[in-house]
């Protein structure tokens, strides 16, 4: 007994030595990015590598924040995925419902087709959805950035799995008791569906507030420029030499625009998490 338990300890201490390395990989490049953004530029390439600045400066923000217009790409950034989110609970819970809860000839067929969307890259239609909001009048406004993004199938997948995990009995007693499919949604689907719908929501919110390539295609004005179209600004403003890259100044932006998505993240993770464990108990 004693050696079974002695050599329980010792798997669980490489256990924790293996996850703890595993850890440190994954964090590095966050640690760096932090402590450059704290060093001047002249630390930065005088060819030490430090962990801890030896000079801490928080000049790299204050440039940020006075010589670039990060506020309003931000503002931007925020406004485009709240909508985004917004109406993509529309058009991801409307179908989802309809093709795991309700019974009608040739669901199964476009239950393949939403999945087999997904593997199409989104940049084969950019050509034609550009076509589309040119004509519209749209370009360079929020909604040319926001339309084309709230019709993404993976998140209807998302939501169709978890519908049909939940118990079709709910939405017989509902039904005995007079309720129809809007009941049924929002009185038992909606409300046990924390978990998928957290997690749809932070996908979106990280697709919207990552995407780059099609908000480069539509936006031409800090009035509706996104921050990673900005951010693309920024690094294209300098020489491609290295020693001439303010590399301080980029990692501090880095950190000030990746603040909302991680701010959003830590409210949400328990929902996530549980999200995450369902999936794995039901597979």
């Amino acid at each position: 007994m004693k050696s079974k338990k002695k050599n329980q300890i010792i798997s669980k201490v490489i256990l924790y030595i293996v996850l703890i390395a595993v850890t440190f990989i994954f964090i590095f490049p966050l640690i760096w990015i932090i402590s450059t953004s704290f060093k001047t530029t002249s630390e930065i390439f005088n060819g030490l590598y430090n962990w801890i600045p030896i000079d801490p400066t928080f000049d790299n923000y204050i440039e940020a924040i006075q010589e670039y217009p990060l506020w309003t790409w931000m503002k931007n950034s925020i406004i485009v995925a709240f909508w985004v989110i917004l109406l993509s609970c529309v058009f991801y819970i409307l179908p989802a419902y309809a093709l795991a809860r309700i019974e009608f000839k040739y669901s199964g067929v476009l239950v393949m087709l939403m999945i087999a969307t997904i593997m199409i890259p989104k940049e084969l239609s950019s050509i034609m959805a550009y076509k589309i909001v040119a004509s519209l009048g749209l370009l360079d406004t929020y909604a040319a950035v926001i339309i084309p993004q709230i019709c993404d199938a993976i998140g209807v997948f998302l939501l169709y799995q978890f519908f049909r995990g939940i118990p079709k009995e709910y939405s017989e007693v509902c039904q005995l008791d007079g309720g129809g499919h809007f009941t049924i949604l929002t009185k038992i689907c909606l409300p046990l569906s924390g978990p998928a719908l957290s997690v749809m929501i932070i996908l979106t919110f990280v697709s919207s507030w990552n995407n780059f390539f099609w908000p480069l295609l539509v936006t031409f004005t800090d009035k509706s420029i996104t921050l990673p179209v900005g951010l693309a600004t920024i690094m294209t403003s300098y020489s491609e030499s290295s020693a001439s890259r303010q590399y301080g100044l980029l990692m501090a932006i880095s950190i000030l625009t990746s603040i909302p998505a991680v701010a959003l993240f830590i409210a949400m993770q328990r929902k996530f998490v549980e999200a995450i464990t369902s999936t794995g108990i039901k597979g």
